[in-house]
């Protein structure tokens, strides 16, 4: 049995409010669900396409004025790359993550159609560092080319990628901004000060590239996290070359997050990175 919803207030021909079951407020889309009906009417099932779960007053707010302000096949595939990203990447998205898309995705549209394409500045990082978020984005570009018959250019997949890497930290775009800037940063430091070629297939590479990912998301975050058990099981003599060249690597990583984030990097943080860094060597 298809659940139903009961009306609290319509807000256009497609979008009404409705409640949950622990009575929080919940907004309902579909084509032509608002049509021909009344509040303390209930909701055919089958009209239903999408159910919304929002965060905070302003964000209802925003939605409300969002649904009035651009077309309802906007909000519509928007709601459908959500659905697919949600399927593949296995990961909660906030659920905030529909104003900024659907925003995003109505702005490229009428801009492609005017013929002006802006690229992502960070596309190629996007597509390296989270490539399950990338690939998603270009099968979105698919869906909304075929929706709209233009043609959005490669970069929009990462544009794409950006706010659904927002929705999963929790929707802050400066704090993805830093990590992905940052991520690049300590890889280059790496590359160039161990004068490696970073094999970007390998596994450990992929394990770098994810410890550093989550590694900078805590020193945006201020927060600590000791390795106590790694550090007994490890040792590594002071005076072997190999280390001393890590030890070099990460004392300019170090500098770089000082001067970047006013961020200390602890020794068992320094010893983590350096275990990283060793299989990557390793590979290659």
């Amino acid at each position: 049995m298809k659940k139903t919803y009961k009306i609290y207030r319509i807000l256009n021909n497609n979008a009404v409010v409705s409640r949950d079951e622990k009575g929080q407020e919940i907004i309902i889309v579909g084509m032509g669900i608002g049509f021909h009906t009344r509040t303390g009417y209930y909701v055919e099932p089958e009209k239903v396409s999408s159910v919304y779960i929002l965060q905070g007053k302003e964000n209802c707010s925003r939605f409300r004025a969002l649904i009035n302000e651009i077309p309802f096949d906007c909000i519509e595939i928007s709601g459908k790359i959500i659905d697919e990203a949600k399927k593949r990447l296995d990961k909660d998205l906030n659920d905030n993550l529909i104003i900024a898309l659907a925003d995003h995705v109505n702005f490229a549209v009428d801009q492609a159609k005017k013929g002006i394409r802006i690229p992502h500045l960070l596309s190629e990082e996007i597509g390296r560092f989270y490539k399950d978020e990338f690939q998603v984005g270009v099968t979105a570009v698919d869906m909304i080319n075929k929706e709209y018959n233009i043609t959005l250019p490669r970069s929009e997949a990462a544009s794409i990628a950006f706010h659904l890497i927002n929705a999963e930290s929790g929707g802050n775009a400066d704090e993805t901004t830093s990590i992905i800037v940052g991520t690049e940063k300590i890889l280059q430091i790496i590359g160039s000060s161990l004068k490696l070629k970073l094999q970007e297939g390998s596994l450990n590479y992929l394990r770098l590239v994810t410890h550093t990912k989550y590694f900078l998301k805590r020193v945006l975050a201020k927060e600590k996290k000791t390795e106590l058990d790694l550090l007994k099981s490890i040792r590594m003599d002071e005076l072997d070359e190999q280390y001393i060249k890590i030890s070099a690597c990460l004392d300019e990583i170090a500098g770089y997050l000082r001067s970047t984030y006013d961020y200390e990097i602890s020794e068992d943080e320094r010893f983590y990175m350096l275990i990283h860094i060793l299989r990557v060597m390793q590979t290659d």
